[in-house]
């Protein structure tokens, strides 16, 4: 894992685009998680990281914080409460365009009605 924080956010979002809802998703987080933990350059955005996985993964997100340690630094993190727009922003993602990229991989065409 590269150590500065744009880099960790797009290897955040390369794995959530990996994420198949297969048993080995849970892992891949998990291991996401403990790596980033670990980080003494900067304050990763756990909290924004969390928000997004729970917000376009539920699943995974949900199965990942049961296989968490009750009281543990990182139970706690999942816990919090953020709003999914502003951890967006936080992630640096200010467009629908940006978003389904980050989270896709591609932007998606919608139809215009006119």
């Amino acid at each position: 894992m590269r150590p500065d924080r744009q880099a960790l956010i797009d290897d955040f979002f390369a794995m959530v685009r990996k994420l198949n809802r297969t048993g080995s998703d849970i892992m891949h987080v998990r291991e996401f998680f403990w790596r980033s933990s670990e980080i003494r350059a900067f304050i990763p955005p756990t909290v924004e990281f969390m928000t997004v996985l729970r917000t376009y993964n539920a699943v995974v997100f949900h199965e990942f914080r049961k296989s968490l340690v009750p009281n543990t630094s990182m139970h706690i993190l999942a816990s919090c409460h953020m709003e999914a727009g502003e951890a967006l922003i936080s992630l640096g993602i200010t467009s629908l365009e940006e978003l389904q990229l980050a989270v896709k991989g591609r932007i998606i065409a919608v139809a215009q009605e006119g």
